[in-house]
Parts: structure tokens; sequence; C-alpha cells
């Protein structure tokens, strides 16, 4: 009987031992289990639009976004549009043995010893990443390309008693290199009223800029020819050398100043007169689309003091099309000379008012 118990009591006292480790090992998963939902409760969570959620600590909201404390990602901001929810964990506060000595009103520990409250260090500020503007690329340097516009403008009346027709078209070819810039325009106005030829008139200009590298300074050739069927002298032909400063560059606002000397030729009447010549260029950028230019060509004659032509124009252009190269322009022109007089049938001043359309390519 004895040899039959024993057996049994082995048997029994195995199974109390597997078991009495079965239960341990199952009380520390569940307790490892326990800590790793409890270390998860006390962090934040940000719930994505589809779905995905960050879980950490909240440290800054505002209206554009929410920065987190990720464990293993680190700071990370978080647009307030890609964020569904935002879920904020209880954090209690851990109770401290302290009380208050009811004479000093110092708080003291539990064995009666003062408290010294050591002021927390301030933690140090996560590295923020800085991310600097993109560095505008370098303005292209010109290559020496031609550039080409033409511009009409036109308006007319006709009936059985009177024809009145005014035409205006003008064109320019522009190209710049590191060394130079070479501009040439031209100018046509014709004009009726009264079924009556007013006004027939032609302006050529042509300059030629030589650009020192560096500087401001720059040296200048200009040409010129006119012809105007209403006046004495008909034809005019013009050339002028000197140097230039551009006081002002860029945008929105750029102007340049030229100074020199030259003569000017008329015939049939074959007359030389030696000239000066003093010029300016300026340009608005108003905005995106529009433009206000303005030039002045100012010629005192050198051998009658008091004796001077001068040419001033205004011109305003606002795109029309996407790429700009379609414009609206609208611009004055004033043109005076003293030596035309009067009584002579002629006038001084000659204004010109315009509008029309402005092709570039």
């Amino acid at each position: 009987m004895r040899d039959t118990l024993l057996p049994l009591v082995l048997v029994a006292t195995t199974s109390a031992a597997c078991t009495q480790s079965s239960l341990v090992a199952a009380v520390s998963e569940i307790g490892a289990l326990s800590g790793a939902n409890s270390s998860l409760a006390e962090l934040d969570v940000i719930t994505l639009v589809g779905g995905d959620t960050l879980r950490g600590t909240v440290v800054a909201e505002t209206d554009m976004a929410v920065t987190l404390d990720h464990p293993a990602l680190g700071r990370i901001e978080v647009a307030r549009e890609r964020i569904a929810s935002v879920t904020k964990a209880a954090r209690p506060e851990a109770p401290t043995a302290q009380t208050q000595d009811a004479a000093t009103g110092a708080e003291t520990s539990a064995s009666g010893e003062p408290v010294v409250v050591a002021q927390a260090a301030a933690e140090p500020a996560p590295p923020v990443a800085v991310l600097p503007a993109p560095v505008p690329p370098p303005p292209a340097k010109p290559d020496g390309s031609w550039k080409f516009s033409l511009s009409l403008g036109f308006t007319g009346s006709e009936t059985s008693n009177q024809s009145n027709w005014s035409l205006r078209a003008a064109g320019a070819a522009k190209r710049e290199s590191e060394q130079d810039r070479t501009t040439i325009t031209a100018e046509y106005y014709f004009n009726t009223a009264n079924s009556v030829n007013t006004d027939n008139n032609l302006l050529v200009q042509g300059l030629e800029e030589f650009l020192f590298k560096d500087s401001k300074w720059e040296a200048f050739v200009q040409g010129t020819y006119q012809y105007d069927a209403f006046l004495a002298w008909e034809q005019r032909a013009g050339a002028y050398v000197g140097p230039g400063y551009r006081l002002l560059e860029g945008e929105p606002v750029s102007l340049k100043v030229r100074a020199g000397a030259g003569a000017s030729y008329e015939f049939p009447s074959s007359e030389w007169t030696p000239e000066l010549i003093l010029s300016d260029e300026l340009a608005w950028t108003i905005d995106e689309r529009s433009k206000l230019k303005q030039g002045l060509d100012f010629y005192p004659d050198i051998d009658n003091l008091g004796e001077y032509r001068f040419i001033v124009r205004l011109d305003y252009e606002i795109a029309l099309s996407p790429k700009g190269d379609l414009k609206g322009t609208a611009g004055v022109r004033d043109e005076y000379d003293s030596y035309v007089e009067s009584s002579n049938g002629g006038t001084s001043n000659d204004l010109k008012i315009y509008a029309g359309i402005k092709v570039d390519f």
C-alpha cells in the first residue's frame, strides 16, 4: 500500500510544480502586457484622416498644426488638415508626503526635516530643423539674340462730305550681349482730316551702347533719321556720341541718362547743325502685367544758344496674354523745334496721342 501511494504523491507533486511554474510565467506575461498597456495609455493619440495613428506627447497646438514628440520619430509637426482627432492621455500627479510647519509655514517631510524644493533645470529645446528659402537662380546672361516687337493703331471715319483717318505703325529690334546693346526703332504716322493729308511722319533711331564690366558707366553711339512732308527741311539725319550712366537698375524702377555731342544734317537745304544731346530713359514696372516708360532726347544748338529741339514720349503697356507677348499700348509723343516759326505756316510743337496693340516675338 505504501508503495502504491508513493508514485501517486510524486505525480501529484510534479504536477503541482509544473502548474506553479506555468502560473508564474503567465503572471509575468500578464504583468509585462499590463506595463506596456500602461505606458501606451500615458501617450497622446493623433488619429489621421486615413485611420492611421501616431502616439506620443503633444507639446504644442495651433490652428494650423499639432506638434508631437514621438518615441521613435522625434518631434514632428502634423498639419490640421490631415488630423481626424486628437486624444490626450490623463496624467495624474503623484502625491508628495509633505506637511507644513504651523509656526513657520515651511513645508516639512514626514520626518520633520524642512523640504528644500529644487527648481528643475529647464529642459533644452529639441533641435529644430530650419529649411532655408531656396536661393533664386542668377539672372540669365544675355546671349546676343534679337528680339522684335510690332505695334499698330488705327482709327478712321468716312462720310459723303469728309474722310478722317489716323494710322500709327511702330516696330523695334533689340539685342544684348555682355559687351554691348543694340536698339533700332521705327515709328510712322499718317493722318487725314476732311479728306486732306495732315501728317506724314517717319522717325527711325539706332542706338549702340557699349557696356563696361562691373560698372554703371557705358558709352553710346546714336543715329537718327526723320522724314516730315509738312516741314521745310523735309528730311533730317543726325549722329551723336558720348557717355551714359545707369542711375537705377532692376525693378520696379530703372533710370538711365546719356550726354554727348554730334550734328544733324537737313536736306534738301544741306545745312549742318552742331548739337549736344541730353537723354534719359525711365521704366517703371507697376505690377506683373503693366509698365510705364518715359524717354527724352533734348538737342540744344551749339552755335545758336537758345535754339533747341526735343522729342519726349510717355508709353503705357499692359499684358493681354498669359505669356505677356500680346499687349495693349497707349502713349503720347511731343516734338518741339524752336526753328519752326508759326508765321511761316508751321508750328513749333507737334503733339501725337495714340493707342493700339503690340506684339513681342
